[in-house]
This record gives structure tokens, C-alpha cells and sequence, in this order.
């Protein structure tokens, strides 16, 4: 230890010494702050019987790797073994391991080890300072290869990458108009009849999916045409993976298609290839994509989007790439889509909860009841814009309908409540109702489940669709 104090260091300002680490070195963090150049380098924090990795996230594409990079925090025994929680430090930002914020326990194996410490990580884009005041505990830093981690996450996503394009069959690109309808009455046979779903009283499968509790649900919000952050979902987190072993549900609430940008609200192709990547997964993954229906996705004249008629607009670009038989089976699609999905602990759907009065059976027979489907799949909350939108009461007497208590999680999308963010949690001050909409172009945003419990993720949107069709094999 004597040695590595004596290495070469730069005094900064605030009471932290710069140290160069060495790959043998093991540094007890004794009270004051110690800065670490970071140069892209990856970090081991001990703290007692837990341990933390503390890695840069080098983005997916190649082309937008110029530091400096966000740093990811994690413990690696949970990260690489499934769906987990991870923190994430941003330039400028500072990170405390805190027990006061909830979803922090759920990154730790050992949680009564990290917060018995008070290990704060500030980062400021050139270097990493780290900080324990409780010096008589023990923490210890020390380096992690660039092979051992950062090269351990960059393979994982490359193979999520490979394993894309072998569920796609080839490049991401639009289908051939004859694939496209093969692919498309596949995915109709199978709707027809799904165990999760009981049958309505015409014999077709009901309007709730009641997902079962061993599947482990990852829930996006609106994509509008957002190819690219569909694709950064499948590379992260052994989300696809989790697909691939049967641990997974994939839940797509509705509006995949249409476009938000000003500029792109007439253009219908990136809506035509999202719908052929969602497709492609419902064959490969039948029993656990899920598609629940927005507003968007019909061909109703009345949706419309700064006075462009953006179904109508649908509806002719398929005919003509595709042919009237593919709209009609398109059509089909839609009206034997699910409309809400029931789990243990969460319910959704696209839009909002009926206002008017509804039991669980109505919302099984949802489809004979044109009310409820407007409203699951156009409803919004009560605001100035949109008085007759719901309320807290509203959402209350949805949950006594399908037998949930109060605080099971109830997520929408649809209805973003800025135009910059990507998620909103306890919604207008009503408790475990929370807004998620992924369409943004520089975040995504999704609920997974991680030790037993929802909770919410935010990840840096890429543009992945070039570097997903030019992965090798």
C-alpha cells in the first residue's frame, strides 16, 4: 500500500489526490476522496462481501464511440446471470450508494454491506473520484481488465446482435410482400387461440393476457415507428437471451407504428419494417411477445397527427407495397390483439382505464363492447387538454375489477406528459400509476421485474439498425 501512495499524483482541488492505478494494486479508500483517471477503464469496489463492477458503456454502434462514455455500476455476480438492475453515472453527475433510494436495493446481492458504507462516485467525464467517510469498514478499489468486463458486455451484445438477424432471418430490411403475408397469417393462427387468454363467449380469445408469474415481463411503451430503440431493448440486459430460455415476456403496449418527428409524420416505411420485426418475434416467441393494441394501430380515419390522416396513409402504403390481402390480415391482426395484460404484480394497457362501468368479464368480452375499446386504447388522464379524461377513482374501481389491490403497479403509455422524457411515475400524484412512453430518440425507457420487484429502466437510445445488419453471420 506504501508503494501505491507513492505513485505518481496531481493534487486537485476538493481534498482528492489523483492516483494511477496498477493492475496488482488493491486501495483502501481511508476517509478522504481519491481520483482515478478513467481512460475508458473499468474498476472492482469491494465493500465487505459485496463486490461492484464499475465499467464505461461503450455505445453499440462503433460510430458514436468518442468519449467520454456513461460508467455503468453493478454487481456482477447478478448482471451476468439474468434480468438486473444496474446504476448509471452520466458526466457531471454524481452517484451515492444511499438506502433512502428504493430501486438501489435491487442492484446489490448484499445490500447490508453496501449501504453499511457510504461509497459516493463522482464522475466528471476525464476521471472518477471515489469517496467512503466509513473508512474503518473497508472498502477497496482496485482495477478490472478491459477483457475481463467491458470486453464481457460488448460480447453479450453482439451476440444479442447475431441472434436478432437469426430470428429475422437475414438483415433487418423489409420483407418481401409474399413473406410478409406468410409471416403475418402465421401470427393470426396463433392468436386465435392463447393459453393465457380465456375465450370470449364467440369462442375467440379474450381481451386480457393474464401472464404467468414465472415469465418475467419487459413492458416498452409507444415505439412510433422507433426500429432503432426496439433494437437497443434486445441488446441489453440479457433481455433477448431471457426470450430465448423461456424466462421472458416481451410487452409491446401498443402505437408501434407512425412516427412522431414533425418532419416524418406522412412517412410509412419505418412503420412497415417495425410491424415486420414484431411479427417475426411474436413466430419465434409465441407464447411470450405480447402486442397489446393502441390507437394507432388500425386504419380508423380518425387517427390523425398535425392534420396529417396518418392511418389513412397506412392503409395505402401497405396496399401498395403489399397488396389488399395483407391489409386485410393486417386488419385481423388488430382485432384479435389483446387489449390489456393482468400479472401478479402489474396491469396495463395502452391508454387508460374505462370510466365507465365495467366488470372483468366486459373486459374479456372487450370486443363486443366498442365503449371499452375506445377507451383502453384512447383514453387519457383528466387535464385542461382533455376534461373528460380519467381519474384517480377510475383507476381504483379498473383494479377492483380484475380482484388487484391498490398498490400493484397499473402502466399506460400514449399520453407523454412532456416532450423530452421517456417515463412518469405516480402520475398526477396518483400512487403505482406511472406513464411510459419509448419513442424518444435519445432514451428508452421500460419496466422489467428484478429480485421480485417492477421496476423502471432508462437506457441511451442508438441507431442500431445499421451496425444489427452488418454483424458478421
Amino acid at each position: 500500500m506504501t508503494s501505491l501512495l507513492k505513485q505518481l499524483r496531481k493534487r486537485f482541488g476538493g481534498g482528492s489526490d489523483t492516483v494511477i492505478l496498477q493492475a496488482s494494486d488493491k486501495l483502501r479508500l481511508s476517509g478522504k476522496a481519491v481520483r482515478v483517471e478513467c481512460q475508458e477503464t473499468a474498476f472492482i469496489v469491494r465493500m465487505g462481501k459485496q463486490t461492484l463492477h464499475v465499467c464505461p458503456d461503450r455505445p453499440v454502434d462503433p460510430g458514436l464511440r468518442k468519449p467520454p462514455y456513461d460508467y455503468l455500476v453493478f454487481d456482477p455476480g447478478l448482471y451476468h446471470s439474468g434480468i438486473a438492475q444496474s446504476l448509471r453515472i452520466q458526466p457531471g453527475e454524481t452517484l451515492s450508494i444511499d438506502y433512502r433510494q428504493e430501486q438501489q436495493k435491487l442492484v446489490f446481492s448484499r445490500p447490508k454491506h453496501a449501504f453499511r458504507r457510504h461509497l459516493q462516485i463522482t464522475y466528471d467525464g476525464k476521471s472518477l473520484v471515489f469517496r467512503d467517510p466509513i473508512s474503518e469498514l473497508g472498502t477497496y478499489l482496485s482495477l478490472l481488465s478491459d477483457e475481463q468486463e467491458s470486453g464481457l458486455l460488448e460480447r453479450g451484445r453482439s451476440l444479442s446482435k447475431q441472434r436478432i438477424r437469426e430470428i429475422y432471418g437475414g438483415p433487418v430490411v423489409q420483407l418481401q410482400a409474399d413473406k410478409a403475408l406468410a409471416t403475418l397469417k402465421k401470427v393470426n393462427l396463433l392468436l386465435r387461440r392463447d393459453s393465457f387468454r380465456k375465450q370470449d363467449s364467440l369462442g375467440n380469445a379474450g381481451s386480457i393476457v393474464e401472464l404467468p408469474g414465472y415469465l418475467t415481463p419487459v413492458i416498452v411503451g409507444d415505439l412510433h415507428a422507433q426500429v432503432d430503440n426496439l433494437l437497443k431493448i434486445l441488446c441489453e440486459n440479457h433481455f433477448l437471451e431471457s426470450l430465448d430460455r423461456g424466462e421472458a415476456a416481451l410487452i409491446l403496449l401498443g402505437d408501434a407504428v407512425h412516427p412522431e418527428a414533425d418532419e416524418q409524420l406522412a412517412a410509412m416505411d419505418s412503420s412497415v419494417l417495425i410491424m415486420d420485426l414484431i411479427l417475426k418475434l411474436k413466430l419465434a416467441f409465441p407464447k411470450q411477445v405480447f402486442f397489446i393494441v393502441g390507437n394507432h394501430d388500425s386504419f380508423s380515419p380518425d387517427v390523425m397527427k398535425g392534420g396529417v390522416p396518418q392511418s389513412v396513409l397506412w392503409e395505402r402504403r401497405l396496399a401498395e407495397l403489399r397488396g389488399k390481402e395483407y391489409c386485410q390480415e393486417l386488419a385481423l391482426f388488430y382485432r384479435q390483439s389483446p387489449l390489456l395484460i393482468l400479472s401478479k404484480d402489474f396491469v396495463a394497457c395502452h391508454a387508460g382505464p374505462p370510466c365507465s362501468k365495467h366488470s372483468f368479464e366486459m373486459l374479456v368480452e372487450a370486443r363486443q363492447h366498442p365503449e371499452l375499446v375506445h377507451e383502453l386504447t384512447w383514453n387519457r388522464i383528466k387535464s385542461k387538454n382533455w376534461p373528460l379524461g380519467y381519474r384517480r377513482g377510475d383507476i381504483k374501481r379498473f383494479r377492483k375489477s380484475l380482484g388487484l389491490d391498490e398498490s400493484v403497479p397499473f402502466i399506460v403509455a400514449h399520453y407523454p406528459q412532456s416532450k423530452n422524457d421517456t417515463l412518469w411515475l405516480n402520475v398526477d400524484g396518483i400512487p403505482n400509476h406511472h406513464i411510459l412512453f419509448s419513442a424518444r430518440p435519445d432514451q428508452v425507457a421500460l419496466f422489467t421485474r428484478v429480485k421480485g420487484e417492477l421496476t423502471p429502466q432508462i437506457y441511451p437510445a442508438e441507431k442500431l439498425l445499421g451496425t444489427v445488419n452488418s454483424e458478421p453471420g
